[in-house]
């Protein structure tokens, strides 16, 4: 397997990853014509909010099966339809889904529950996902030992100010960066979209911004 792995030059996760940054990415096609890849936005605009550094500007609720359009059936047999004005659009844990389980592979069920490949929602994901947790969640305290992470583990956040110990972000952990700071990827409101800039809150795991201070638990796939 090795060898093979050395000798694959198709796009890994992080590649596949930026396939879908909110700061613009070329839309790929497969023979069917269904758009598999491009600028993903994270939900539609929500009427109520008027702050659009606001967590609810743009609505969440959208999964990867709304961003390429397609209906889908899940292996427990529930068929979903995508709606149609959340077209190219993937909240936090949809944008995760739509990396690590339609693109890489790693199987999906449709329930929070325990189950077969990844859960919908991020608290799910972060409780019941497959792989192994390398930073259990243990409340509301900030996690701080960063040492046992490895870029591509899964990081959670608890960010609604009232409920400190429900996880309910997420995101890709891309490891440091030219600053040596970690720093994470994830689909977010205020962004309209994933990206690994520092609006609405720094995009990192260490210090004490907003983000840093929600980071609880971390997931290796």
């Amino acid at each position: 397997w090795f060898r093979k792995a050395l000798g694959d030059t198709s796009p890994d996760v992080f590649a596949v990853a930026f396939q879908y940054s909110s700061a613009g990415a070329p839309d790929k096609h497969n023979a069917a014509g269904v758009r598999y890849a491009g600028t993903a936005h994270f939900g539609p605009r929500n009427a109520a909010v008027n702050n659009p550094l606001d967590f609810a500007f743009h609505d969440e609720q959208s999964d990867f099966y709304d961003y390429l359009g397609l209906p889908w059936t899940f292996p427990d047999g529930t068929r979903v339809q995508p709606e149609k004005d959340r077209y190219g659009d993937a909240d936090c844990s949809g944008f995760q889904r739509l990396v690590w389980g339609y693109r890489m592979g790693i199987p999906l069920h449709n329930t929070n529950t325990k189950g077969a490949g990844l859960p919908r929602r991020a608290y799910a994901i972060a409780a019941d996902g497959p792989g192994r947790l390398v930073i259990p969640h243990t409340g509301k305290q900030q996690a701080t030992d960063l040492s046992v992470l490895q870029p591509g583990d899964l990081v959670f956040f608890a960010i609604i100010k009232d409920r400190p110990d429900f996880i309910d972000h997420c995101g890709m952990y891309m490891g440091l960066d030219d600053q040596g700071r970690h720093r994470f990827y994830s689909s977010r409101s205020a962004a309209n979209g994933p990206t690994m800039g520092d609006m609405s809150g720094h995009a990192l795991l260490d210090g004490t911004d907003f983000y840093a201070r929600g980071f609880r638990a971390a997931r290796r796939l």
